[in-house]
């Protein structure tokens, strides 16, 4: 008994190669599963450097108000005394004022911290915040501390500067003074009506840029713990 012609053709059909139309088809069904995946990759690329820069903005600004509100809260005054008529001590300020790109500040304060054991410094330091443009682009500004760790008649000068904060849109103060139970945006020692005493309540302004280019701002107010002047006799 002769097999059927049905039969027959299986084998063959089993065993051709495939042609150039499926080869194209499969190439195109690959391509697309590839672009599929890379977009979701890309994208999900795109999320993770979004959420970093998203933390690192926070992270810089809570590590700048932090610092900036510890500082403030040991701020002291003191004026220039003689001991027993002979020794003569320096006077510090505090001083806030606009200015240029945004206000600053100078003032001494119980903040150093000591890293050196036998470093001949104390507790006391010259401290004082600003902006100034980035040094790589000249379109950003930074906020920038100063500080000293060896106090003298210079209060507001000298010491080691650095980088706070990067890419600032703004800084602003502003000081609750109890005299006239209001607050007000400047603060400087040297005049008269602030001479002598420090003000309450200091409130900090620290705006930034979001993803979207949209202004970022972050609040915060701190006490100051020594608002008299203190009495170096």
């Amino acid at each position: 008994m002769r097999p059927s012609s049905r039969h027959l053709r299986h084998p063959a059909a089993w065993t051709r190669g495939l042609t150039l139309l499926e080869v194209v088809l499969a190439v195109g069904v690959l391509a697309v599963i590839a672009t599929l995946t890379w977009g979701s990759i890309a994208r999900s690329f795109d999320a993770y450097e979004t959420v970093i820069g998203i933390d690192g903005r926070y992270h810089s600004a809570r590590v700048a108000m932090n610092r900036m509100a510890k500082e403030f809260s040991m701020a002291f005054l003191t004026s220039e005394r003689r001991n027993n008529g002979k020794e003569k001590t320096w006077v510090t300020h505090f001083k806030s004022e606009p200015g240029s790109p945004f206000q600053t500040v100078n003032f001494i304060a119980f903040a150093h911290e000591i890293l050196r054991a036998d470093a001949k410094e104390c507790d006391q330091a010259e401290i004082g915040y600003r902006g100034e443009p980035d040094p790589d682009d000249q379109t950003k500004l930074n906020l920038v501390r100063r500080e000293d760790p060896r106090p003298d008649i210079e209060w507001d000068e000298g010491g080691r500067s650095y980088v706070l904060a990067e890419d600032i849109k703004d800084f602003k103060l502003r000081f609750f003074d109890p005299t006239n139970d209001d607050w007000t945006d400047a603060w400087d020692t040297e005049k008269a009506e602030f001479a002598g005493r420090l003000p309450t309540i200091i409130e900090i302004t620290l705006v930034m840029e979001d993803e979207n280019g949209e202004p970022l701002t972050f609040v915060t107010k701190t006490r100051v713990n020594l608002i008299k002047e203190l009495d170096r006799t």
